[in-house]
């Protein structure tokens, strides 16, 4: 008796996860930008912009991206990501009064704006 009560159990459960759609679809993997649209709405210039590629062993990097030259105020460019691998990248930029760098998600959003 023990034995056919757990098999009842065993179909009533599956019944209930084809009745709700037996499998949920995947979402697309994360595809990269071949490109990437900057803009800068500062008032100041931005003297340059590059997008690293770190190794996995972390000892060497490889820039996958960067503008040409410098990107007035108010402008807009964009540039070409070539010999990427993965989605998450580090920035790094300079202003006429600042530089910095940080973590970039490309295969998510590939528009980058720089605000004050």
């Amino acid at each position: 008796m023990k034995q056919r009560l757990a098999m009842i159990g065993v179909i009533a459960a599956v019944g209930v996860v084809q009745a709700d759609g037996a499998t949920k679809p995947r979402p697309a993997p994360a595809k990269l930008a071949q490109a990437v649209n900057l803009e800068n709405r500062r008032l100041v210039p931005l003297k340059s912009f590059e997008v690293v590629m770190m190794a996995k062993d972390k000892t060497s990097e490889t820039i996958v991206g960067k503008i040409d030259k410098p990107l007035a105020a108010g402008d807009r460019a964009q540039f070409s990501i070539t010999g990427a691998k993965s989605c998450l990248f580090e920035a790094r930029w300079a202003f006429d009064d600042a530089k910095d760098s940080g973590d970039v998600d490309l295969c998510n959003d590939p528009r980058i704006v720089f605000a004050d």
